[in-house]
């Protein structure tokens, strides 16, 4: 019997393990749906803000870009593909500047929307740490990290090489040829022509006027026409204009004496064809290798090696004046001694002017040679200035590499923890916060960067100092987001306003 009870009782304690199992295998397996769900929402909600905003702000600073370059582009006859090509190549060395904006707006519009409608305290009330919450956006920062270095490394360089080289032949292009009635036209060389009337269809011109000064004597050629019609050659290389009736006046060469009985020549005409060359009209392509060793062309393995070239070279230019140095004061003495002169009788005035002489001879030969040095040294230590500031600018773009990496990282780490500090989604205060935040980045790195740039630090604690600025900033908003810290709770602040208050009163009474 008791044995029987024994039984039972065993029986009934794995019953009740194994019910215990399901139920809490049942609610892994349901918290584990949950927390799959959470990560589909957080990453839903971050690319619904992070896409329009990266491509906002990229059409921000494109329209930026071609306010500045107007004048160079207005008037130039350019193609909407040449136009296209411009832009998309200058939009990839702009993504530096939207990537750190965007991570920062779309994650504080995230967790903010989160926090506004409760889920996310729904989630922390549900077991689940702050630390779970941002798992997969991390996961997503290491991605988009990867993809900025990239970018830099990679991307930017090929792309500023091609819109540089764009740019700079579309600045060398003269402006479209654009004839008006009435006016004179100048934009081909030695040409100054004049239309009466133009048809914009069929090109007929009437009551022309044209000054063609391209002779090398400065002989003046003035060609008239009561009508005429103008059209390109197949391959838009040539500008050919067909007259009619109409005259030729041209000056004689004056070196044959023709200007007294002949001053000038004059031929009327019934039909006449004049060519002109339009190949400064053309959009011509430079050679985009002569812009390829630019700093920002290069990628980090180039920089690199350019920057242990110019060390190389300062340390090689240093050590350069010593050789010029020895070399003037070096003494010849393989032949003192050799041969001594035979003892000869000189008389005293005539030894005295001896003296004088090879003593102002001496003097001489040592100003000389002092001033050859100084010389020297001079250009050596511009020589060696200008090496190191060249090196600066590389040693400021390798780092510029990775430093857009890291502010993907930082951007998070302050726009998720903020976010969920506040709890406004939306395009208010998010927009407002995300926005002066990243002016300060701006200007902070800009600065860095300057200050490297002229020397008052080193490129390592300029291109770094926005990060060691922000990073901070990130760590305590991240550490009083895990702790449900009131950092934007007007009682919390009400109450600590009063504390002190209460204290100072204390003290005073």
């Amino acid at each position: 019997m008791f044995g029987f009870r024994i039984y039972c009782i065993r029986s009934k304690i794995q019953f009740m393990f194994c019910q215990f199992n399901c139920r809490f295998s049942h609610f892994v397996k349901k918290r584990s749906i949950s927390l799959k769900k959470l990560n589909k929402l957080i990453t839903f909600q971050f690319f619904q803000t992070f896409l329009p905003t990266f491509f906002v702000v990229l059409f921000i600073l494109l329209m930026q870009f071609i306010w500045v370059y107007i004048d160079d582009m207005a008037g130039k006859g350019l193609t909407l593909i040449t136009i296209a090509q411009l832009m998309f190549y200058f939009s990839a060395s702009i993504i530096p500047l939207a990537l750190p904006l965007s991570i920062l707006l779309a994650s504080i519009m995230t967790f903010g929307n989160l926090g506004e409608t409760y889920e996310l305290i729904a989630a922390k009330a549900a077991g689940i740490s702050i630390w779970r919450i941002f798992r997969p956006m991390f996961y997503l920062m290491i991605l988009l990290s990867i993809f900025g270095f990239f970018v830099s490394n990679i991307l930017i360089p090929k792309a500023t090489l091609k819109y540089k080289a764009l740019l700079y032949d579309i600045k060398q292009q003269k402006p479209a040829l654009l004839i008006k009635e009435g006016v004179f036209y100048n934009g081909i060389e030695g040409i100054s022509m004049r239309v009466g009337k133009k048809d914009p269809v069929t090109n007929e011109l009437e009551d022309i006027v044209i000054y063609d000064n391209r002779s090398l004597g400065g002989k003046a050629v003035i060609i008239t026409a009561e009508s005429g019609k103008m059209h390109m050659s197949a391959d838009e290389r040539y500008l050919f204009f067909t007259l009619y009736n109409g005259s030729r006046y041209e000056e004689m060469d004056k070196q044959k004496g023709y200007e007294r009985t002949q001053p000038h020549s004059m031929l009327n005409f019934s039909e006449e064809e004049i060519v002109f060359d339009m190949f400064a009209f053309n959009l011509n392509r430079t050679d985009e290798s002569l812009f390829k060793d630019g700093y920002q062309i290069l990628n980090v393995i180039q920089l690199q090696h350019k920057i242990d070239s110019l060390a190389e070279l300062v340390n090689i230019r240093k050590t350069t004046p010593i050789h010029y140095y020895n070399l003037y004061l070096k003494i010849n003495d393989s032949l003192y001694g050799k041969y001594i002169p035979k003892p000869m009788i000189v008389e005293e005035n005539e030894l005295m002017n001896d003296v004088l002489i090879n003593k102002q001879m001496i003097i001489s030969n040592a100003l000389n040679n002092a001033r050859t040095v100084k010389s020297v040294l001079d250009y050596t230590s511009t020589d060696v200035a200008d090496t190191q500031k060249l090196s600066v600018r590389y040693n400021i773009e390798w780092h510029k590499k990775y430093t857009l990496s890291v502010a993907c990282f930082i951007m998070f780490f302050i726009g998720a923890p903020l976010g969920s500090i506040i709890r406004k989604g939306g395009f208010g205060m998010p927009v407002v916060i995300s926005v002066l935040l990243y002016i300060v980045f701006h200007v902070v790195s800009i600065t860095g960067e300057k200050m490297a740039k002229t020397g008052t630090s080193t490129p390592q604690s300029g291109m770094w100092l926005a990060i060691m600025f922000l990073a901070p900033v990130g760590i305590f908003l991240t550490y009083q987001a895990a702790n449900d810290s009131g950092l934007f709770d007007k009682s919390a602040w009400v109450k600590l306003a009063n504390r002190i208050i209460h204290t100072f009163k204390k003290k005073t009474a």
